[in-house]
């Protein structure tokens, strides 16, 4: 049956996760970090993030993941990639990553690692997820594999945080963008239900940043936080 998970072999899955140049990362907060603050920023949120898949990937539990891959055209995050130990694919059209851009990347990485409509299971994973745990990540995806596509909606109710394909002939079809999780649903998508709220929350302003610190930073986001000063409702940090 067409989207139905296979029951005779164990899952393999691949979390994808797409980041954008460095240099074009969270411009929202532009107004209260510099562009160096920025950056440091976005990259220890990749390094938790990207931890944590790497303990689903090499967690003794039979849900686990078994590959992660970071695709984007900047070179300094796929040497993050290559330092936390998981795969990187340069953004095959050769596209600067952003809003616009991430559904085909997403769309020809999945191409160019063969795991479009294959024995694979596939994720798109938002990047900005620092208080991200691995069991949340592998409650989730145990939900997804009864099979199809499916979301875990954002903090804002109008986001994806991530996107499953699970099953043969399942494929990512990805609708990032504004309402992405509207998008998603309309397109055939399932809505994924659990209390997974650091796989929820990503971070896009300062009240998103303090909402993942009051559950929980991953240490090199900590780092960057507590070196900043961060303060609940003070708009300049700098």
């Amino acid at each position: 049956m067409r989207g139905a998970h296979r029951s005779d072999q164990p899952a393999h899955t691949h979390v994808v996760v797409a980041v954008k140049d460095l240099s074009r990362a969270k411009t929202r907060l532009a107004e209260s970090l510099s562009a160096s603050d920025r950056t440091d920023l976005v990259v220890a949120m990749l390094r938790d993030t990207l931890s944590v898949l790497v303990g689903a990937r090499d967690t003794a539990d039979p849900a686990r993941i078994t590959d992660v891959t970071v695709v984007t055209p900047d070179p300094v995050v796929a040497s993050i990639a290559a330092e936390c130990g998981v795969g990187h694919l340069p953004d095959p059209a050769r596209r600067v990553i952003g809003e616009s851009g991430l559904n085909a990347a997403l769309t020809d990485a999945e191409r160019a690692l063969g795991t479009a409509g294959g024995a694979i299971d596939v994720v798109a994973l938002q990047a900005d997820l620092p208080a991200l745990r691995t069991a949340e990540l592998l409650d989730a995806l145990g939900q997804a594999r009864r099979g199809g596509r499916s979301i875990v909606v954002d903090h804002t109710g109008t986001g994806t945080s991530a996107l499953f394909a699970c099953g043969p002939s399942t494929r990512l079809d990805p609708r990032f963008g504004t309402d992405s999780a509207r998008a998603h649903i309309a397109s055939g998508a399932r809505v994924l239900d659990g209390a997974w709220p650091g796989l929820r929350q990503d971070v896009d302003t300062l009240d998103d940043l303090f909402a993942a610190a009051r559950l929980g930073l991953g240490p090199a986001t900590r780092a960057v936080f507590d070196r900043l000063g961060c303060t609940p409702g003070v708009r300049q940090l700098r």
